[in-house]
């Protein structure tokens, strides 16, 4: 709360009072429309306005059927990964769910579903009726609640998964491990999935004790949202999490059986000086909190969203499982987080990960107090190819592949996109851009262009050396957004062009797909773009659309038009349009508002600009420009008023698009 009062304080300094008033009714209005945000049942409901403005998904849907709703565990188990995953990939994505949450707190979040609803409710006749071929299923327990709508599934031909994520026939499945249902969902699935190595041990198993002919298993452990849980960003310091010496962090369940307890109070009490902090519901386990040593601290529930900035300032992350039945069985999610946040891991010795680098695994508590007295080592470069093979998309992208669910590429699109990249001094983050996109480049084949603006931090003779003829490489005459984007597109050869920064990569091969999707469908788009904005009165760029919740696309939305222009980075267009209207104004050289400007260049040929948030890309922000200093703040004043006067000569209704 802290923190959205300074927010508010913050904006109060830069932009006055009414101002301030009219950001803090605009965001408390959109969150209004959200359904029962206390009990985090948070599906967005679109307005009538709404719905005339936003063209909706139609396209390929996602159904996932599980235990717990999406906001147990702070959301970050592994169905609502999936689920946040679809939805990001242009998904519909609906959740459903047997067990209400037992947690004591219960986060409000806004879902990226389209439904999330207890399996009991479900209208029945409602859900058969939508149903298509080819709709993608997920299971995720073998529960006789769920045989009804495998029946459907089947019915309609769509693609099944059945995902083995636990060891059910242990105490955790004694309330509805059903036996019939194992049968079924192994024997209609598509696919199967292992989450460990034993799972899927225990899968083969099952096939063979059942009798179940040519079925594929397939082994893909739990993951990181590697754009959540990036390093490089920055992160305010919790207020409650509590350093010492070694700072050491867990967070996840802390009620299960599997729990060692007795391995943690021996290492606390051994290193009185270290500082343990254990994040999770522990409303249920008072007598074990009562015992615990007073450096080790309970911080309570918290959203997945909040965990990154506890991992960026602890100094390791811990693992402190027995090794069980329920315990070796597991393919613990947050280790992967822990990775990916550039922290050595200490753990027991699990079957899944005692080979991963960057963990330290054993069972002995003078091991762990001797790792922890002496330092642990970690391997940056080890920690990039882990996290590249083991995020989410990388999993769902992995199961839409053997699902037989993908389809070609639109001929109109392969080999016929130029991707346009500007470097100035970007050294520390072009390459990871331009491997990405050569990583996923079969699918699209894209031409691949860099324009160099007078960089000296050695980046150009580094791109020269590298990627020689991987990539396109030219140098501008000077540092200029405008003529090192116009330089670029002289010298594309494909039909489209794509602009990109050097400061995103692409997070999967189906990172297009969105944008084809809705390019095919609509002729009167002239360009497209997953970053937009609007003017205030004055005609100035304001509010963007990372100002408001889900970025102005709520999950059921594919695109819309309603926004005042489009930022470069992720924007696409036909190189025949961008001829017809000369292309960027050299005006706004070196930078500032040449994107604004080229969007209502566009709009000023009678064509339309779209903005969705489905690109494939993530991406890192203010790392191109130094949007802080007073030189850049005299920038945006005064292309500001010469984009403000062009346009209002030209065309002013185009300045009216408002926020």
């Amino acid at each position: 709360m802290n923190s959205k009062i300074q927010k508010i304080k913050d904006y109060y300094n830069e932009n006055g009072l009414r101002e301030t008033i009219k950001k803090v009714y605009r965001y408390t209005s959109f969150r209004m429309k959200v359904k029962n945000p206390s009990k985090s049942n948070t599906v967005y409901k679109l307005s009538k306005k709404e719905q005339k403005e936003i063209k909706l998904k139609t396209k390929k849907r996602v159904y996932i059927f599980t235990n717990i709703p999406y906001f147990d565990v702070g959301g970050g188990q592994r169905a609502a990964q999936l689920a946040k995953t679809f939805n990001n990939m242009g998904y519909l994505v609906e959740y459903y769910y047997v067990f209400e949450s037992s947690e004591t707190v219960k986060h409000s979040m806004l879902l990226p579903v389209t439904a999330h609803t207890k399996v009991s409710k479900i209208n029945k006749e409602e859900f058969k009726n939508k149903i298509e071929k080819k709709d993608i299923f997920i299971f995720e327990a073998p529960m006789d609640a769920f045989l009804p709508y495998l029946e459907e599934a089947k019915t309609k031909e769509c693609k099944i998964i059945y995902e083995n994520i636990d060891n059910w026939e242990t105490s955790l499945g004694n309330m509805f491990f059903s036996e019939n249902a194992l049968k079924e969902f192994l024997k209609e699935s598509t696919i199967l999935v292992g989450t460990s190595k034993l799972l899927v041990k225990q899968l083969e198993k099952y096939v063979k004790k059942y009798n179940i002919e040519d079925k594929k298993i397939l082994y893909l452990p739990n993951a990181v949202d590697s754009d959540l849980f990036e390093p490089r960003k920055n992160y305010d310091e919790p207020q409650d999490l509590v350093k010492g010496e070694k700072t050491l962090i867990y967070y996840g369940s802390l009620w299960g059986t599997w729990f060692d307890w007795e391995l943690l109070k021996k290492i606390a009490e051994k290193c009185e000086n270290i500082s343990i902090n254990l994040i999770g519901d522990y409303a249920g386990i008072m007598d074990i909190v009562k015992k615990m040593p007073s450096n080790i601290h309970f911080l309570g529930l918290k959203k997945q969203t909040d965990l990154p900035s506890y991992l960026y300032y602890s100094d390791y992350a811990i693992l402190p499982f027995k090794t069980d039945e329920i315990g070796k069985y597991v393919s613990p999610l947050k280790l992967f987080e822990y990775i990916a946040m550039n922290k050595p891991v200490i753990s027991t010795k699990l079957d899944d990960i005692v080979e991963y680098k960057n963990v330290y695994c054993s069972n002995s508590s003078r091991e762990w107090i001797k790792w922890i007295n002496q330092g642990l080592e970690f391997d940056i470069d080890a920690r990039n190819d882990f996290i590249e093979n083991n995020n989410w998309f990388s999993r769902c992208t992995t199961l839409i592949d053997n699902l037989g669910a993908k389809r070609k590429c639109d001929l109109e699109f392969y080999d016929n996109i130029s991707i346009i990249i500007l470097n100035y001094n970007n050294k520390n983050v072009i390459e990871n851009c331009i491997n990405s996109i050569i990583r996923f480049n079969d699918r699209y084949k894209a031409e691949i262009i860099v324009v160099d603006n007078q960089s000296t931090d050695g980046s150009y003779e580094m791109l020269q050396e590298k990627y020689k003829d991987k990539i396109k490489l030219y140098r501008n005459s000077k540092n200029g957004c405008s003529s090192g984007r116009n330089l670029g597109v002289s010298n594309a050869s494909k039909e489209y062009i794509m602009f990109l920064d050097s400061d995103q990569w692409i997070l999967h091969k189906y990172w297009l797909e969105p944008y084809i999707d809705i390019l095919t469908k609509d002729e009167q788009i002239g360009g497209l773009g997953w970053a937009a904005g609007w003017f205030n009165r004055a005609g100035y760029s304001y509010h963007i659309v990372d100002s408001f919740p889900y970025k102005y696309m709520p999950p059921i939305g594919l695109y819309r038009s309603d926004v005042g222009y489009l930022g470069t980075g992720g924007l696409i267009m036909k190189k025949k349009l961008f001829n017809e209207i000369e292309g960027f104004d050299l005006h706004y050289d070196p930078t500032c508002y040449e994107d604004t400007d080229l969007s209502l260049k566009i709009r000023n040929q009678g064509l339309e600009i779209a903005y969705t948030t489905y690109l494939g890309v993530g991406h890192l922000p203010h790392q191109t420009t130094d949007n802080v200093s007073k030189e850049h703040e005299n920038l945006i004043e005064n292309k500001g008023n010469y984009f403000v006067q062009k346009w209002k000569k030209i065309n002013p209704k185009l300045l009216k698009y408002i926020k």
